[in-house]
């Protein structure tokens, strides 16, 4: 489970994410929507400890993100890379298989899991 409690972050003295109250289940898929600009990015940065929220607290499985090595936090939640993020001369299946491959799966675990993962989506791998 990932809590959000009273989490904000400022930039430049301004809230680009203000005072955010969410609980996410374990297993559960979730999509932030909204405009450009109005947080969704930055709230799964602080929420994967790419950047520290400036106030509030994120828990992941009630272990406070600060108080847990990055890498580790990183490698117990899914977060989906967008444009910029992606390998533009890779194929979806090899996008999606990247980590996996980077944390040393063997080859049927990666293919299985990429599969799974793209039929959450619609697509066939």
């Amino acid at each position: 489970m990932i809590t959000l409690a009273g989490v904000s972050k400022l930039y430049g003295g301004r809230p680009v994410v203000d005072k955010v109250d969410l609980e996410i289940g374990e297993g559960s898929f979730n999509v932030f929507i909204g405009p450009s600009g109005c947080g969704k990015s930055t709230t799964l940065r602080m929420m994967n400890a790419l950047v520290p929220a400036d106030e509030g607290t994120i828990t992941v499985n009630g272990r406070d993100v600060r108080d847990v090595d990055p890498a580790t936090l990183r490698h117990g939640m899914g977060y989906v890379i967008q444009a910029g993020g992606l390998f533009p001369h890779w194929n979806v299946f090899d996008n999606i298989a990247a980590v996996p491959r980077l944390l040393g799966w063997p080859r049927a675990k990666v293919d299985d899991r990429v599969h799974v993962l793209l039929g959450l989506v619609g697509l066939q791998g």
